[in-house]
C-alpha cells in the first residue's frame, strides 16, 4: 500500500472512531461493542483490531473489561442530588457550572436542579424568555443555562405571614385618585423639566473662513520685473 492510501485509511480509521464515540456521548448508557458497531453504522468496529484499540484507549470511552460494555466518560459521575451538591461545592470558588455540561454527566440532572432550586439551595441562570414556547404567553423563561450553590437561600429567614398579609392588603390607586391623594397630602405630582429655549445664531458678515475659494493673492517684489524676471510664470534656463 503506497503513502497516500495508507493516509486515506488513517483518516477514515479516525473518522469511524470519532463517529463512535460522539454516539457513545448522545446514548450516555453503556453499551456492548456489537450493539455500538450496528447501531452507529461503524461495523468496522467488530473486525478492526486498530479500531476497537483506538476505542479502548480514547480518553472519553470508558471500557468495562468484566462486562464488555462500553460508555462515555463525561467530565462529572453524578447519580443523585446529593453528588450534585457535592460537586457545586466542590467548584464553588470557580463560580457556577454549565448545565450542559452535567447532561452529559447525569441524564436526570434538569429535574434535580428544578427540585434543588424549588428547595433554595441552587441559583439558576437562563438563556431568557422563550417566547416561542406553547402556553407561555410569551413569558416562560429560556433553557437552563449555568447553576450556582446557593448556600445562603436556605439561612433567609422566610417573611411573616403578617407581613404579607399587609403588604397584599395595600391597594396602588390608579388615574385620578393618585392625583387627589398626592392633592390632599399637601403634594404635587412631578412633572417634566421644560426644554431649554432655542436661541438662533444670526450670521456675522465678514471675513470669510480659511476655505473660502475667492480668496486674492497679491504678487510681491514686482520690481524685479525691471530686471527681466517675472514671478508669474515658470522659470526656464536660458538656452532651452
Amino acid at each position: 500500500m503506497d503513502g497516500n492510501n495508507t493516509a486515506a485509511v488513517g483518516r477514515h480509521w479516525q473518522t469511524q472512531l470519532a463517529i463512535a464515540v460522539a454516539f457513545l456521548k448522545q446514548h450516555n448508557a453503556p453499551i456492548r461493542l456489537e450493539d455500538l458497531a450496528i447501531r452507529s453504522g461503524v461495523e468496522h468496529l467488530l473486525t478492526n483490531p486498530e479500531l476497537q484499540q483506538g476505542l479502548r484507549q480514547h480518553d472519553r470511552v470508558r471500557f468495562d473489561e468484566r462486562t464488555q460494555l462500553v460508555s462515555y466518560k463525561p467530565d462529572f459521575v453524578l447519580n443523585s442530588k446529593s453528588d450534585l451538591i457535592v460537586l457545586l461545592r466542590r467548584n464553588a470558588a470557580q463560580g457556577g457550572l454549565p448545565v450542559k455540561k452535567l447532561r452529559e454527566s447525569w441524564s436526570g440532572v434538569t429535574n434535580a436542579i428544578e427540585e434543588l432550586e424549588r428547595e433554595g439551595r441552587v441559583l439558576v441562570t437562563r438563556t431568557g424568555k422563550n417566547l416561542h414556547a406553547p402556553n407561555s404567553g410569551g413569558g416562560a423563561e429560556g433553557q437552563m443555562k449555568t447553576v450556582f450553590l446557593d448556600d445562603i437561600g436556605r439561612e433567609r429567614d422566610p417573611l411573616d405571614q403578617e407581613f404579607k398579609d399587609l403588604w397584599h392588603s395595600l391597594k396602588t390607586p390608579i388615574g385620578d385618585e393618585l392625583a387627589q391623594e398626592l392633592q390632599a397630602a399637601g403634594l404635587t405630582a412631578s412633572s417634566a423639566a421644560p426644554p431649554p429655549p432655542t436661541t438662533n445664531k444670526k450670521k456675522v458678515k465678514g471675513r470669510k473662513g480659511p476655505g473660502s475659494s475667492n480668496r486674492r493673492f497679491k504678487i510681491t517684489n514686482v520690481h524685479l520685473k525691471d530686471q527681466g524676471i517675472d514671478l508669474s510664470k515658470d522659470y526656464v534656463p536660458q538656452g532651452k
